[in-house]
């Protein structure tokens, strides 16, 4: 609140760019048309990086957006989710949670989740936190970067694993 009317109390003729004017606009459009491009690429060529460069952008503006502790947590969530799922499909990264365990599946909030690779679980919980992010986000511009993360997500999990979105979608329906 602070930094806003300080903002508007030093540069009365402009808006705030995070609060409102065209900026926002601009931006969520900017990144919409862009994820939607790479979502596109990305299934035509049946390469998840595609979707994963249009997910980095949205990913980044609405971390910085989000203003409340649990929103926000879920925004940096998605964030360094990203970064990690970046680096499973470049196998630097190489975990597998369904080694050790008797059930190769786990009951998390009403859905059954398959164990397995880390690079299949991760855009499950990107599309989890981005479902949270869209029932939690009040603004405009939050919801609308969340259903972008969303629909990504949800290409992202089909891409690396589509067994588990059928599961997913079986148990949800």
């Amino acid at each position: 609140m602070f930094r806003t009317q300080h903002y508007q109390e030093n540069y009365p003729d402009q808006k705030d760019r995070k609060e409102g004017g065209k900026f926002p606009i601009i931006a969520c459009t900017v990144i919409t048309i862009f994820a939607i491009a790479t979502l596109v690429l990305g299934l035509i060529l049946k390469n998840p990086y595609w979707v994963i460069a249009g997910i980095v952008p949205a990913a980044i503006y609405e971390a910085w957006r989000t203003e409340g502790f649990f929103t926000k947590l879920q925004s940096v969530g998605i964030l360094v989710l990203v970064v990690l799922e970046i680096l499973a499909i470049m196998k630097v990264i190489r975990l597998n949670l369904g080694q050790g365990f008797e059930d190769q599946e786990i009951w998390v909030g009403g859905f059954t989740v398959l164990l397995g690779d880390i690079r299949f679980l991760i855009p499950i919980v990107m599309v989890i936190l981005s479902l949270g992010l869209l029932w939690r986000t009040y603004g405009m511009y939050t919801k609308w970067l969340s259903v972008v993360l969303t629909a990504n997500s949800v290409v992202l999990l089909y891409l690396v694993n589509k067994k588990a979105l059928i599961s997913i979608i079986q148990n949800f329906f």
